[in-house]
């Protein structure tokens, strides 16, 4: 009699197998991969975890649109999974979202000309196109057609395939068949393999304009990273639907992720926008870039998994509309879009930049005879069908996707395009091995050492527009009046370092002032390395402002490119601004206690480097005796605390009192960003201390950061702690 066996996935989840008993438990962004080359293959029974969406990672934990597609289109069967009746809902939700598109389309908004503009798509017609079946009983697919929900009794209890699913609580599971049993337990993120993050020795400087490829391959290629890609233009990253793990992959290429604050999200299916919200989670606030359209889709289908608020959600980035009849520019490039033909709506565009230019299909069905049948069949509109068969193959380079029809456009058809325009044209969404031999077709390269240049005329970009990116990037500069940057480029003095070169002695006088534009440095004390700043951080404050000398060594890590003010210019520009004050207090956070309480703290002790600066302007010392309240249930919440010294009883609110001792975060979190009221009351138990921010300013830190008030207020609220 076998046993049941239980192992991870690489990709995140866990997988139960029996005989022929196989499930599969959470279902993480390209697990497939993992199940696709087992020797059971991809199990057609999910379990539900109890959290549909992984907070921590910034992912789902029930990505079940490619298994689905894989079960029911491959073979020929119905994905199945058990699940709560709570969770059944915001499944289906999902599924729906990313099988069919959007219920309603108002895209006639989205053209300056509505109807009338010409190329305008009937999206409901062409989505319908798609979902149509002969051998279906209503001659169309339907979700029915795909799914069976099995849902857990009252009891925690389900039967599937003679085997009895026990739901024990908080992602503890039992499995019972012809007297065996098995109990295990689901742990978020269990099994996974995240991508390198560690830098290499020298940072990446990307082409004036030029292309970095993620990945290249589609969702059920085992061997590759699903596609996506970065579009570099003047030294500044635009994310093209960027896969999972995504930062990680930045960083392990040497890409600072801080160099990319834009994403272009093109349409609503798994291997597209999966890492899109993951990469909105990281560090900072990014634009997305998208139509109001795209942007509804994806709303819903991450709200459904999440359960934030529209509100809330939107609250996440910064929401840039593109119009679909006009130039929209994107980190000073000229970007074009279309709608291309899929079963969602799906945007491809152009991009010009310097007198070149770049063409992006995205997914589509590209086939100038299947499409002109379809014209005079009456799907498209003549102007609807010559943009869809005009693709811009002039353009400097293309990326075009090849795939399996009717939903991809045939890898055959490419291959008959001329040879001359074979030349600048690179492939995506595909196998290398699906390409045919001798056809002239070439997979589009991946890899920042591999990155498709576009050479355009020399027009290098001035020192004054990087020293005021930097300006603008330095977060305390922020409040800054517009007539202080000329002043600062007075005063900030450029200068370059290489690898390993010393910058700052400990023990010599602190002199001068350093604003980091490109690379890394070491900040060392005794020789051991506590601190790497990169790009748009700054180090040197200390000994400036209090006139004293250096406490550390610094060293440059990689070739280290920085913006020098001296001590006297620095205190110069800061006079009649309110900000020596907060560098004073950067400085002195840094320096004695602030840093080390941060690290206590599980969701604080995520923060980059970055964001510590940022918090450390913020905090002030305030001591307390034992006895006394530092704020009351009921009261409006003035200031955000982290515990220094000593603890405080937190009381008054659901369940018992809590102790909160140093490191913990006290005051409500809201991604909102109202201020709120106290949930219980703070008392002193003995000689305390805290370091306190204002509201007000806390608000401004968490809007700038929707990835750490995210978790943050979710951790918060689980513990009671507000």
């Amino acid at each position: 009699m076998s046993e049941f066996l239980v192992r991870e996935l690489n990709r995140g989840g866990l997988l139960v197998e029996r005989g022929n008993f196989t499930l599969q438990v959470g279902a993480y962004p390209e697990t497939i991969k993992d199940t696709m080359t087992a020797k059971q293959g991809v199990p057609d029974l999910f379990l539900v975890p109890r959290e549909l969406f992984d907070h921590q990672l910034g992912i789902s934990a029930v990505e079940l649109e490619f298994p689905l597609y894989y079960n029911f289109y491959l073979k020929k069967r119905k994905l199945r999974f058990i699940c709560h009746q709570r969770q059944m809902r915001p499944i289906l939700r999902v599924l729906k979202e990313s099988l069919f598109g959007p219920n309603t389309l108002r895209h006639d908004l989205e053209y300056r000309h509505g109807t009338d503009s010409p190329g305008y798509p009937d999206l409901a017609e062409e989505m319908a196109f798609f979902k149509k079946d002969p051998n279906l009983p209503r001659g169309r697919l339907r979700l029915s057609d795909c799914i069976q929900p099995l849902l857990f009794d009252q009891n925690g209890c389900c039967q599937v395939d003679g085997v009895t699913v026990f739901d024990l609580g908080e992602d503890r599971y039992r499995l019972e068949c012809e007297g065996e049993s098995k109990n295990f337990g689901f742990i978020p993120g269990c099994g996974l393999e995240l991508p390198s993050s560690e830098c290499p020795p020298s940072e990446f400087h990307p082409p004036t304009f030029g292309i970095t490829l993620i990945g290249s391959g589609h969702g059920f290629d085992s061997k590759a990273k699903t596609s996506g890609f970065v579009i570099w233009l003047d030294g500044k990253g635009v994310l093209i639907d960027p896969p999972v793990h995504t930062t990680q992959w930045l960083k392990g290429q040497g890409i600072n992720p801080r160099s990319i604050e834009d994403i272009v999200l093109t349409h609503c299916h798994a291997d597209h926008d999966s890492g899109t919200l993951q990469k909105v989670l990281q560090e900072g606030r990014v634009r997305l870039h998208t139509s109001p359209t795209v942007l509804q889709s994806f709303t819903r289908k991450y709200r459904a998994l999440t359960g934030l608020t529209e509100n809330q959600f939107l609250s996440l980035f910064d929401f840039h509309p593109v119009m679909l009849d006009e130039s929209v520019n994107i980190a000073g490039g000229t970007f074009r879009f279309q709608y291309r033909f899929h079963p969602v709506p799906t945007l491809g565009f152009e991009t010009f930049f310097r007198g070149k230019s770049f063409a992006y299909s995205c997914d589509t069905l590209w086939d100038p005879e299947v499409l002109q049948k379809l014209a005079e069949e009456g799907l498209f509109s003549p102007s609807r069908a010559e943009d869809l068969i005009e693709f811009p193959w002039h353009s400097t380079l293309v990326l075009h996707e090849a795939g399996i029809p009717p939903i991809h456009t045939p890898v055959a058809v490419l291959a008959r395009l001329p040879a001359e325009i074979k030349e600048h044209v690179y492939l995506v969404h595909i196998s290398d091995s699906a390409i045919p031999e001798g056809s002239g077709l070439r997979l589009a390269p991946t890899g920042a050492t591999d990155s498709l240049e576009i050479p355009v005329p020399a027009t290098e970009l001035s020192l004054a527009q990087r020293s005021l990116d930097l300006l603008a990037h330095i977060d305390l500069f922020r409040s800054l009046h517009v007539d202080k940057a000329a002043e600062f480029l007075r005063f900030a003095k450029y200068h370059s370092y290489e690898a390993g070169e010393q910058v700052i002695q400990s023990g010599q006088p602190g002199n001068d002032f350093y604003m980091i534009m490109a690379g890394e440095a070491e900040i060392r004390r005794q020789g051991v390395t506590f601190r790497t700043l990169s790009r748009y951080e700054y180090f040197g404050e200390f000994a400036v402002v209090e006139d004293s000398p250096r406490m550390a060594d610094v060293f440059a890590r990689t070739k280290l490119e920085v913006l020098i003010m001296s001590r006297y210019d620095f205190l110069c520009f800061l006079r009649g601004t309110p900000l020596l004050p907060l560098f004073r207090r950067v400085a002195r956070n840094r320096l004695h206690y602030a840093e080390d309480l941060v690290q206590l703290n599980p969701r604080l002790s995520e923060l980059t480097s970055y964001q510590r600066s940022q918090l450390m302007s913020l905090l002030l010392p305030r001591k307390l005796e034992a006895g006394a309240t530092l704020f009351e249930r009921g009261h409006k919440l003035t200031h955000y605390y982290i515990v220094a010294e000593g603890s405080f009883r937190l009381e008054g609110g659901e369940g018992p009192p809590i102790s909160a001792t140093p490191g913990v975060f006290l005051g409500q979190v809201s991604l909102d960003l109202e201020t709120p009221h106290h949930i219980r009351t703070a008392v002193a138990e003995m000689k305390s201390r805290v370091l306190e921010a204002p509201a007000v300013q806390m608000q401004e830190f968490f809007r700038m950061n929707p990835g750490f008030t995210f978790r943050l207020g979710r951790h918060a609220a689980e513990n009671h702690y507000c």
